[in-house]
């Protein structure tokens, strides 16, 4: 209720208002209004360029769907192109192309976009080159741990006959080097230099990918033949698929206690492609009654027996131990005659074997070792070892390896701000306050309908006490008026009583003056006055 009676207060008092301070106050807020208008539209537009192009139907929907995962804003034409932001044009290429993306075809955008129509003009062609290269070099810069790229381009010569050697055709194929500094401690990985040599290949008509050659800054070659490509890839490929599923699993098992922005995950395994076959064979001794059971299952016995007969009074006695090989000799002890006995055993006993064959196929992990890094000043609720039990229980290392195969550490991350020039960084703010700049726009507008309003109320309230001023010194002037003429008045009656005694004083200072000078006169005016006054009275 108080509502609807501030709301008709409202619309009295601007139905009130004076028309000029209507037609200002409506200016002003048709300039607010669109300033607003043109902020929230410079705000929503966006520059899209294309990203690739002539892409199949299946290549287009998984890059989009890769591009999806990332939280990409794209937009995608049915003939194939895809489009994004001017500003992650060059960022999201070089990750794509870095997972593998596009899979097969070609390319020509940023060829097309910087060479044009290919003029026929060797300066302008030249300046079309250059510019494609740095492009290029541009984009694989961004790549991690890339300090800088120079890309030089050969393009070739046009075909001009039908027929022409297989060495002149050579000549006519277009190739790429691209050497690459890498940044203090990095080091450019096969996979990267793959990466380098997908992008430009798929970059110029016509390259192919054994024609780019990619150097590091120390000269040495990084670059990959298709066949080796073909060797390699399965094993790079596994290896960072087992990668990937074993980072998942130790961050499944930490983010629960950390989030999963504080929480950095590499795990670095090699995996073996090779098939091995191992055979292994156990032996085993049959039950024994006792350690000094020496019976068994044999398998070989040899034996020898020599005996000879003397005269009591050898000493010793005859023969020797059973399953003994040493010979015994007896003596005579100088009493008798000697007596000689030989008995020779070779037995061979038979122990349990076993042999087993097995047969491991390739693409088994030989080794693995894992870091975790935490955003934190320390591990929390959580220890050292139980960061490091998590990890090893979820990712299968024992935990008498987990100590040298898994390292975690606990430190606030860094975050560096790359500098960035005023109208992006003003887009940039634009962009991500967008609600918040709208807000300030409303309440900048009620603010100046305020302000008019409050500057009408003073404006009419400063008139009203003027006027009243006005009209109280008005009335002072009256007053002070009045009795100025009351005073003049007064005065008057003064100067007039003074004159009037004055003129008397004067008359009867003149009459004396006249009656000392002419005493008789004076007396016969007298008598004259006595008897006038006598006559009118007997007149009477």
């Amino acid at each position: 209720m108080d509502v609807k009676k501030r709301l008709s207060e409202l619309k009295q008092y601007i139905v009130g208002l004076d028309k000029k301070v209507k037609i200002i106050a409506g200016v002003v807020a048709v300039l607010v209004i669109a300033v607003a208008i043109i902020v929230a539209v410079i705000l929503n537009h966006k520059e899209y360029v294309p990203l690739f192009s002539e892409l199949s139907q299946e290549e287009a929907n998984e890059i989009v769907g890769q591009l999806q995962e990332e939280g990409v804003d794209y937009r995608y034409e049915g003939d194939g192109n895809i489009l994004v932001e001017e500003s992650q044009a060059d960022s999201t290429r070089a990750s794509l192309v870095y997972d593998g993306y596009p899979s097969s075809g070609f390319t020509y955008d940023v060829f097309t976009e910087n060479a044009g129509g290919m003029a026929t003009d060797s300066e302008q062609q030249t300046y079309k080159l250059y510019e494609l290269q740095n492009r290029i070099g541009a984009t694989i810069g961004l790549f991690d741990g890339v300090s800088d790229a120079k890309v030089t381009i050969a393009l070739g010569e046009e075909q001009r006959y039908v027929l022409e050697d297989a060495d002149e055709t050579d000549q006519n194929t277009p190739s790429a080097s691209v050497v690459v500094t890498m940044q203090s401690g990095a080091q450019l990985s096969d996979k990267q230099a793959e990466a380098i040599q997908r992008l430009v290949a798929r970059s110029v008509p016509d390259m192919q990918m054994e024609n780019v050659s990619v150097f590091d800054q120390n000269g040495i070659e990084l670059s990959t033949s298709s066949e080796d490509q073909t060797t390699t890839a399965t094993e790079a490929e596994l290896a960072r698929i087992v990668e990937q599923k074993i980072e998942q699993k130790v961050v499944n098992v930490l983010s629960p206690f950390y989030g999963d922005g504080n929480i950095r995950v590499s795990a670095n395994g090699s995996i073996n492609m090779d098939r091995i076959i191992r055979e292994s064979t156990t032996y085993t001794t049959p039950e024994k009654i006792d350690e000094n059971d020496k019976t068994g299952i044999v398998s070989n016995e040899q034996g020898s027996t020599t005996e000879s007969t003397g005269t009591d009074g050898a000493a010793g006695v005859a023969g020797t131990e059973e399953n003994a090989d040493i010979t015994e000799y007896n003596q005579e002890d100088g009493n008798a005659n000697s007596t000689y006995n030989n008995e020779t055993y070779d037995r061979e006993y038979l122990v349990n074997q076993v042999k087993e064959q097995t047969e491991i196929d390739p693409g088994v992990m030989d080794d693995l070792t894992i870091s975790i890094s935490i955003n934190g000043n320390s591990f929390g609720d959580l220890s050292y070892n139980d960061v490091r039990e998590l990890a090893a229980n979820a990712t299968g290392i024992t935990l008498e390896e987990a100590e040298q195969k898994i390292t975690a550490v606990a430190a606030p991350f860094y975050t560096e701000e790359e500098p960035q020039d005023v109208a992006s960084t003003f887009a940039t703010v634009l962009s991500e306050n967008r609600g918040i700049l709208l807000a300030v726009l409303g309440g900048l507008l009620l603010l100046l309908l305020v302000l008019i309003i409050v500057r009408v109320i003073l404006g009419r309230r400063k008139r009203k006490r003027e006027q009243e001023a006005l009209l109280a010194e008005d009335d002072f002037a009256i007053a002070d008026l009045a009795e100025l003429n009351a005073e003049d008045e007064k005065k008057k009656e003064m100067d007039i009583l003074s004159m009037q005694n004055e003129r008397s004083r004067e008359l009867r200072e003149n009459i004396r003056d006249f009656a000392e000078n002419n005493p008789e006169i004076s007396a016969q005016m007298l008598r004259s006055w006595l008897n006038g006054g006598e006559e009118n009275g007997a007149n009477e």
